[in-house]
Order: C-alpha cells, then structure tokens, then sequence
C-alpha cells in the first residue's frame, strides 16, 4: 500500500501485526511510525509500550513481541536497519533469516512490529519476499505533483488555512517534492498569515524559499524578457547556495525545450486545456510560459533547444569542462535570442 492508504487505515483502526516501512519519502515515513504509535500507545505509557531495536538477533525481536503491553492494546516493536533488508552488505545469515521467517507469521495480536528502512529495502532478500506475500509493505516513494498538492491542502487545513488547488500546485512549484521541506514552508506561511486562513498566490511568493526548478523558470524568464542581469543575478544565488551547474544546465533544457514545444502547441491551435498535461507543469504556470513563448517563433526556441541538447552532450561526453558551463550556456542562449530568425 502507499502511504495515504495506510493513515487511511490507521485513522480508521485496521491495523495488522506487521509493517515495512520502505521508500527516499523519510519525512512522511517518520509521520506515519508517529500516526501508528499515537493510534496504539495510550498518552503517557508510550515508553512502557515502544521498543526500538537496531538489526536486532531472532531472540530479541520475539522477546520484545512477546512482551505484554501495559494498559495498552498492542506493543509496538521498531526494528531499523535490519540487515536482512538491506543492500550492500554480506551475504544473508541462512539461520537468522530462517528464524525471522518463521516467526512473522506467529506475530501475537498483543505486538505490531514494523520494520523501518531508510529508503529503499532490497526486494532480493527473504525477508522483503516474505513481508511483501503477506501485504505488508508501505510504500513512500516520492510524491508526484498531484500528490504533494493534495498533501499540501490537507496538512494546511489541519493547520487551520484554507489553500486552493492552484494555489497548492504554485507551492509545489515554489519549494519543490520534499515533504519535510514543504512542511517547513507551510509553518512559515501559518506564522505570515496569523488570525487570515485563505492562502493567496502572493503569500507564496513573497514568504516561500524556491525550489532549483523554480529559480530556473524565473531565469528563463528574465532571459527571454532580455534582463540578462537578472538571469546571470539568479545563477549566481544558485551557484553560491551550492548547486551543481550540470544540474542547473539540466533544468535549463527541460525550461527550453518546454518553450519549444509550448509555441508548437500554441502555432497549432492546441487548447490551453489540454497544454498543461502535455507539457507536464502545473496549470497556474501555463499562462506565464505562453508569454515567454509568444517572444520567439518556433525556428528561434528550436535553436536554442538543440544548442543546450548538443552542449549537454558533449559536456557529458568530457569535450566540455564542467566549471562555467551553466554561465557559458547563457551567454550563448543571449547571442541565439539576439538572432534575428
């Protein structure tokens, strides 16, 4: 199951005897292990009912599921980096896996025992083979756009702040897919706000830290409005706040190659509707990226486009140094602007 699914079921009391929390979403992981605890561990005996083992022996695992919980229903056992789920280390100890094999199945009804893996657990192992037959894998993998959003407008308005769809995909956009970062800035917009519970677009623009992404449509942005310090002003933050160039280089592409395609779209006719989806950006940024499109003919974006796709070949091929190549990259994308078609 993904996550929504398991707070789903924990909010609704089905819950089973054993888990494997799995996937790079740590925050939301660490968000649903304390929805799990809340649901099972009576206010004040949580420490009499939790027990956090780090790649426990057979005997310990079964001894702390055994353990009857105090005035509680369930006892709860964390097992973490459990090296019969994890990657890169030796080769599995036949016995032990055998022996956590055999007990999972025996788990009482008095324990929940979830495994906790930071990130990804390797699928090879017994072990995942076994948790993975009995339904017990909870997925948090990265969110998608539409999830983060969704994510977005439900943990605002437990916070008590009203943010719309548009609005929700705008702050996606702004900060980027990272649960723990979008929960940062959404405390920053509470405090903002104050006594106000409606979240407007400029509230986000003016209190939100950006993204890379963002900070690289604002790039193109200025560009191809032809304030090239502004662009330059923008890669330098980025430079100085430590991001790579080649991955600066990389976004700057995808920016140009969606302009390309944003004024094909546009010269056939293409309904607004429909550009967002095939273009993959949010709606609230559709409009924005036709001005930026509507600057050039499809011939002069076709340029640029294939320059940043041969430059970024070559650069991967090592024809090209990487130091300054983001700023080179620039300055030709200014001469080919420049150009009359």
């Amino acid at each position: 199951m993904n996550h929504t699914a398991f707070f789903d079921a924990v909010k609704a009391g089905r819950i089973a005897g054993c888990y494997l929390f799995e996937g790079a979403e740590e925050y939301i992981k660490q968000q649903a292990l304390k929805s799990l605890c809340a649901r099972l561990l009576p206010e004040g005996l949580e420490q009499m009912n939790l027990t956090d083992l780090t790649d426990p022996a057979p005997d310990a695992l079964i001894a702390a599921a055994e353990t009857l919980p105090f005035l509680a229903e369930k006892r709860v056992v964390v097992v973490r980096e459990c090296a019969l789920l994890t990657a890169g280390r030796k080769s599995e100890d036949e016995d032990r896996a055998a022996a956590f094999s055999d007990y999972i199945p025996r788990i009482p009804p008095t324990a929940c025992v979830v495994f906790y893996v930071k990130g990804k657990a390797d699928g090879r192992k017994k072990l995942y083979t076994l948790l993975k037959k009995q339904n017990a894998i909870v997925d948090f993998s990265p969110m998608n756009d539409a999830e983060c959003a969704d994510w977005c407008v439900r943990a605002l308005r437990r916070m008590g702040k009203r943010l719309s769809g548009e609005n929700a995909a705008r702050l996606v956009f702004t900060v980027g897919h990272d649960a723990a970062l979008l929960r940062q800035e959404m405390d920053k917009l509470c405090a903002y706000l104050g006594e106000r519970e409606e979240i407007a677009a400029e509230d986000i623009d003016q209190i939100c830290t950006r993204s890379t992404e963002c900070t690289v449509f604002q790039m193109v942005d200025a560009q191809v409005a032809g304030n090239n310090n502004t662009a330059f002003a923008l890669l330098r933050d980025m430079l100085r706040s430590g991001e790579d160039r080649v991955g600066i280089l990389a976004m700057l592409l995808r920016q140009y190659r969606i302009l390309y395609h944003m004024r094909c779209l546009m010269d056939e006719r293409t309904p607004q509707a429909s550009q967002a989806q095939l273009l993959g950006i949010p709606p609230f940024a559709v409009g924005r990226t036709q001005q930026q499109a509507r600057r050039f003919d499809k011939a002069r974006l076709r340029a640029a486009y294939d320059f940043l796709l041969d430059y970024e070949y070559r650069l991967k091929q090592g024809r090209l140094p990487q130091e300054g190549c983001a700023e080179n990259a620039l300055l030709y994308l200014e001469g080919i602007l420049k150009t009359h078609a």
